[in-house]
C-alpha cells in the first residue's frame, strides 16, 4: 500500500549531494528539526548530501547560548556539507557565520521579504522576484549585492529600469528539497497548524518546491485518516507534499517556540488575561519605550523590533491601550502581544494570521503606519547599521537583516529606538532627571558605518518621517541630516550629547526639553497624546 509516511532518516536519504534545500521556518517556528537532525547524522555516517546550498527567509538556528535547544541550520554547518548560503538573518547561526568568516562558504544575505516573495515568485515559475526593497541598501548591486565574504562572487541581483522606475531584479532559485513542519496531516499529506506559534512560509515554500519539480518533506505530531481534516483548516494541501515525518520526540524537535514548548495563547483559539505586572520598572528602557510609543497610532498596523522596541508593547499594556493597537510580526500575526526573545515570532492573543510573505506584501506596500526598530550605529546622513559589525581586532559578525530594510523601506514612520552609546553604558532615573552613572566605550553616531542597512537619502527621496530616539535626545532626519530636536531632563548637549557623536547635528532654536512625564512613575497618559495627534 503506497504511504507518505517514513522515518526521519528515510527521508534524509532522499536528498542527493548538490541539492537546493529550502528550510520553512522562523528561529523554530515550523521548523523541522527532527529532518534536519537527521540529515546531519546521514553526512556525519556517510559523507553525504555533501556540497548543498541552504536557504533560508529568517533565521533558522539556536541563537547560540540563548537557545541551545533547537540548531536547524547549525546541523548544517559542516565542511563539505554546504557549498553555499542564502538567508535573510544569520545571527541564529553563529556556526554558519564562521564558517562565512573563515571562507568556508559562499554566502549571500538578502532583506527577508524579498527572500519570502521569491518562493512565492518561484511557486508561480517566474525566475525573477522584482522589487524596490534594497535600494540603497548593501543588497543594491551597485553596493554589495547582498555578497558576505570574498569567496562569494556570482552576481544573484542586478538593477533594472522599467517604464522609467528602478527595481532590483532578484534570482529565484529552482528548489530540489524542501523542509517544512505543521501538526497534524492526514494519510494524503493534507496538512493543518492548530498547534503551531504561526504559519510562516510552509505554504510558499511547498508550492515553490513542487513547481521547481522538487520534493516536500514535513514533519508532523500526529497523522489521521484521510479526510478527517476539515478542509479549510489544511493549510498546506496533500498534493504538495511527498513525505511525512512523525516526530519521535515532540518535546525536543517540536517545540512550539524556542523558549516554550506549548503555549495555548499562541494558537489563536484562546485569549489570556494580560498582568498589568508585567509593566517595565523606571528606567532607561522605559523611557525609551515610553517615548517611542507616542509615535503610535491607534487602529492602524504598526510593527515593533527586538531590543528597545519590546518594551512598547508593555508600555501599552501599561496604559491600558494595548486592545486599541493592532501590533504586527513578521511571521503573520495581527493584534495581541508579541512574544519576545526565545519566543521571538509568537504573538498571545492575537486577533487573525496570515503567512509570511503576505504580511510582508503589507510591509513592502506602504500601509504599514510605523516601525520600530532598533539602533546600532547610526551615519551623519542618518543611514543605519544593524546587519555587520567589526570589532577592534577587525574581527566580523554578519549577523544579517532579517525584515529590517522591508520594514524601514515600507513604513510612512520609521523610529529608530536605542542608548547613543554601548558597552558598559550604565543610567539611572532619578527625581525626573536621566542620570549617567558610567558612559559606554563604544559610540553609536559615527562618521562611516560598517553597513547601510537603512539608506537615510533613500527615506527622504521617498518622504518618510524618520525619528532616532535615545537615552538623551531625539533626532528628526532632515535631507541636511540629523537635526536634534528633545532632550531629556539633566542632560546637557555640550558635554553629554556632542562629545559621544563624531558627527554634528544640526541644532536649531526649537530643540525642547522631552516629555517630563517619560522620566516619572505613574501613568503618561499615553492615550490622551496620541488621540491629540489625530
Amino acid at each position: 500500500m503506497f504511504t507518505k509516511i517514513c522515518t526521519a532518516a528515510e527521508a534524509a536519504a532522499f536528498i542527493k549531494d548538490g541539492a537546493f534545500l529550502v528550510c520553512a521556518g522562523n528561529m523554530n517556528n515550523c521548523l523541522a528539526e527532527e529532518i534536519c537532525a537527521a540529515i546531519e547524522t546521514r553526512f556525519s555516517e556517510t559523507g553525504h548530501p555533501a556540497d548543498m546550498t541552504i536557504m533560508s527567509a529568517s533565521g533558522v538556528g539556536d541563537m547560540g547560548p540563548v537557545g541551545g535547544v533547537f540548531r536547524g541550520f547549525e546541523h548544517f554547518a559542516h565542511e563539505g556539507m554546504i557549498r553555499r548560503v542564502i538567508v535573510g538573518h544569520n545571527g541564529s547561526n553563529h556556526s554558519i557565520m564562521q564558517m562565512q568568516a573563515e571562507l568556508k562558504v559562499e554566502s549571500y544575505n538578502f532583506p527577508q521579504g524579498v527572500i519570502e516573495h521569491m518562493f512565492r515568485t518561484r511557486a508561480k515559475g517566474l525566475d525573477v522576484e522584482l522589487s524596490k526593497v534594497g535600494i540603497g541598501t548593501f543588497a543594491d548591486p551597485r553596493i554589495e549585492g547582498g555578497k558576505t565574504n570574498s569567496v562569494t562572487t556570482e552576481d544573484l541581483v542586478e538593477v533594472v529600469n522599467i517604464m522609467g522606475e528602478e527595481y532590483l531584479a532578484y534570482k529565484t532559485p529552482k528548489i530540489d528539497v524542501a523542509l517544512i513542519r505543521g501538526t497534524t496531516a492526514d494519510e494524503d499529506g493534507n496538512l493543518t497548524c492548530e498547534d503551531e506559534a504561526v504559519l510562516t512560509n510552509i505554504q510558499a515554500i511547498a508550492m515553490a518546491a513542487k513547481a521547481s519539480g522538487g520534493i516536500v518533506l514535513c514533519q508532523v505530531k500526529n497523522v489521521v485518516k484521510k479526510g478527517a481534516l476539515a478542509a479549510k483548516e489544511v493549510v498546506v494541501p496533500g498534493a504538495f507534499i511527498d513525505k511525512l515525518v512523525i516526530c519521535t520526540d515532540t518535546k525536543k524537535n517540536h517545540r512550539m517556540t524556542m523558549g516554550e514548548y506549548y503555549n495555548p495563547a499562541y494558537t489563536g483559539k484562546y485569549k489570556y488575561p494580560v498582568s498589568a505586572a508585567a509593566a517595565l520598572p523606571l528606567g532607561v528602557g522605559k523611557t525609551i519605550a515610553r517615548r517611542a510609543a507616542q509615535e503610535l497610532k491607534l487602529h492602524v498596523p504598526v510593527n515593533t523590533g527586538l531590543g528597545y522596541p519590546e518594551g512598547i508593547s508593555a508600555v501599552a499594556n501599561e496604559e491600558q491601550i494595548a486592545e486599541d493597537l493592532i501590533l504586527t510580526v513578521e511571521t503573520g500575526a495581527f493584534g495581541g502581544v508579541p512574544a519576545a526573545r526565545t519566543s521571538f515570532g509568537a504573538t498571545a492573543n492575537a486577533l487573525a494570521f496570515v503567512d509570511s510573505p503576505t504580511i510582508f506584501d503589507l510591509y513592502d506596500s506602504g500601509y504599514l503606519y510605523a516601525t520600530f526598530v532598533g539602533l546600532a550605529e547610526c551615519g551623519p546622513d542618518g543611514s543605519v547599521n544593524v546587519s555587520r559589525f567589526v570589532d577592534r581586532s577587525g574581527r566580523e559578525r554578519r549577523p544579517g537583516a532579517g525584515g529590517f530594510i522591508n520594514l524601514t523601506q515600507g513604513a510612512k514612520n520609521v523610529i529608530f529606538c536605542g542608548t547613543m552609546t554601548s558597552g558598559g553604558y550604565k543610567a539611572e532615573v532619578k527625581d525626573g532627571k536621566l542620570v549617567i552613572l558610567q558612559e559606554g566605550s563604544e559610540k553609536k553616531f559615527l562618521n562611516k558605518i560598517d553597513q547601510i542597512t537603512f539608506s537615510g537619502p533613500r527615506a527622504m527621496d521617498i518622504r518618510q518621517n524618520v525619528l532616532y530616539i535615545t537615552d538623551r535626545c531625539v533626532f528628526r532626519l532632515t535631507k541636511e541630516g540629523l537635526k536634534l530636536t528633545e532632550v531629556a531632563p539633566g542632560i546637557d548637549i555640550e558635554t553629554q550629547i556632542l562629545p559621544y557623536m563624531e558627527f554634528k547635528p544640526i541644532i536649531g532654536d526649537d530643540v525642547k526639553e522631552m516629555d517630563p512625564k517619560i522620566f516619572g512613575e505613574g501613568l503618561i497618559g499615553l492615550r490622551e497624546t496620541i488621540g491629540a495627534k489625530g
